[in-house]
């Protein structure tokens, strides 16, 4: 074997070698990248999870309220006070859940039926929205992103 030969055979061996740990640098990305992606929409939608059961633990405190307010002759929906909630009412579910985080608006209130029909709840980055047409109701959690700053 002779030198450049030799030569050509250490280069191609070294050039091989270098091929192969880029390839092993590259898939070690490629995992980390899928892990970090993987691992956000994970804390995303448990953190959604977790503000739908707040929601729907107000949404059963404003009935129970609401049922206690039949009982007295009076209504938890006031369209003139904060959120359309009577602010006593609000004091009461309060007293139940402890202190919200977030804003509770009452969007909707039949009141032939003294039923909630709409109710919003609204956090730092989500918004929980519950809305009843018929006999079944349907809730929908939103994420608040913030997209531009000028």
């Amino acid at each position: 074997m002779s030198a450049t030969e030799n030569e050509s055979l250490q280069r191609d061996i070294r050039r091989a070698f270098f091929r192969r740990i880029m390839i092993y640098i590259g898939v070690i990305l490629a995992i980390a990248v899928i892990a970090v992606i993987a691992f956000r929409q994970f804390n995303t939608y448990s953190n959604a999870r977790l503000k739908l059961r707040e929601a729907k633990n107000i949404k059963i405190s404003l009935e129970m309220v609401n049922t206690e307010y039949y009982a007295l002759g009076l209504s938890i929906y006031d369209d003139t006070a904060e959120g359309n909630i009577r602010k006593g009412a609000y004091t009461h579910v309060e007293k139940l859940q402890g202190t919200i985080e977030g804003t509770v608006r009452l969007t909707g209130y039949d009141s032939k039926n003294r039923q909630i029909t709409g109710l919003e709840y609204e956090t730092e980055d989500y918004i929980v929205r519950y809305s009843r047409d018929g006999e079944e109701g349907k809730w929908v959690v939103c994420m608040i992103k913030e997209l531009l700053t000028y």
